[in-house]
């Protein structure tokens, strides 16, 4: 599972957050905006949203979708 961080619903320091790359809309760039993607986390500083990220890739490394 890939993981992304984006700015959502907001341009403070604390509007980044952390989303499933598949739950945003294809070609999405810049701000996500409430009803577009629901993310992980939310309401975090970059730095934050950097360390969620890696903690949430790490969790879900062992785990492929098999289809």
């Amino acid at each position: 599972m890939k993981y992304t961080i984006r700015k959502y619903d907001g341009d403070d320091c604390y509007s980044w957050a952390v989303f499933l790359k598949s739950d945003l809309p294809k070609g999405s760039r810049g701000i996500v905006f409430y009803g577009e993607a629901t993310p992980s986390y939310c309401g975090l500083s970059r730095d934050q949203a950097r360390y969620y990220k890696g903690i949430m890739e790490k969790k879900h490394a062992g785990r492929a979708c098999r289809g």
